[in-house]
């Protein structure tokens, strides 16, 4: 068994002869994997093209029971803040239009796929409220920087979908990226680095190419690490300063203990100021009060 050492220099590990997911096999166990459900591909679909009959997309929303109930609670929540309660997808799609529905369809499916669980080592839901934490905020620095707020939301949701992938499809591989993780005292993601070779980013596109993900989202999630190697991908630059922001909050818990170093160039990329950042914290904390009603109990 040779050893593997990790970007940053870190003690070796032995390869178990018994691991599935190595980079050799990535891409063939991910398209073993399950795809997203045939509704919401023809949602999706839908949504794609020029010109969207809106009743007949709502229809289709209401084929699956489960999206629809999740599509509502999204559009409920206090991120869209409307003043009265919303209780028909007819009326959701009035009052959010295609683009924001495109956006909220594929977070509430993804979440749909992968409901907190009994992992014994790594837990679902103080994951999902991480992950919507960081959406939250990625949204929120968005309106500050002049980007798309929806699509701001999705990627920082979805930043860190291969971990889970991961958790949930290969828990053998990660149980021992875990026990690396508690024993060097490491980030997660330089656990998996030492481990397997590569980490959740590789993982987490890999599976967003699968489920055909738009090019902006699959950019977040394979650059918001290293975001200065991507200067043409904003929503990675923010899923950075946002994933950073909630791990500092302690907005639920994506699998570290430890907080990664913020690249200070992307602050300036993205046209942040400190003073900016720090005022838009309260409102962050507000709306994360909330997260967890956006996911399955």
């Amino acid at each position: 068994m040779n050893p593997v050492k990790s970007d940053s220099g870190s003690a070796t590990v032995a390869q178990p002869q018994t691991r599935q997911l190595t980079r050799a096999s990535l891409d063939k166990e991910i398209q073993q994997l399950p795809s997203l459900s045939t509704i919401v591909m023809e949602v999706l679909q839908l949504l794609d093209q020029g010109d969207v009959d809106l009743p007949a997309l709502m229809k289709k929303i209401g084929q699956d029971q489960a999206l629809a109930a999740r599509v509502l609670r999204v559009v409920n929540s206090p991120f869209y803040g409307f003043p009265s309660h919303i209780g028909s997808l007819k009326d959701a799609g009035m009052m959010l239009g295609v683009h924001s529905l495109r956006n909220i369809v594929t977070a509430a499916s993804i979440m749909g796929h992968f409901p907190p669980g009994d992992d014994e080592s790594f837990n679902r839901l103080s994951f999902w409220q991480h992950s919507i934490g960081t959406g939250v905020a990625a949204k929120v620095l968005a309106r500050q920087c002049g980007l798309d707020q929806e699509v701001a939301f999705t990627a920082g949701l979805l930043h860190d979908i291969g971990k889970l992938v991961m958790a949930v499809y290969f828990p053998a591989d990660f149980a021992q990226v875990l026990a690396w993780r508690d024993e060097q005292d490491c980030l997660l993601k330089d656990a998996e680095q030492a481990v397997l070779g590569f980490d959740h980013t590789l993982v987490g596109i890999r599976v967003a190419k699968k489920w055909k993900l738009p090019e902006l989202i699959m950019a977040a999630i394979y650059y918001h690490h290293k975001p200065a190697s991507k200067p043409d991908a904003p929503f990675a630059a923010l899923a950075h300063v946002a994933d950073i922001l909630c791990r500092g909050l302690e907005i639920g818990n994506g699998g570290d203990s430890l907080i990664p170093k913020l690249d200070a160039q992307v602050m300036q990329r993205l046209g942040l100021e400190w003073g900016v950042v720090r005022a838009c914290l309260p409102e962050i904390e507000a709306l994360n009060a909330n997260a967890n009603l956006l996911v399955d109990e």
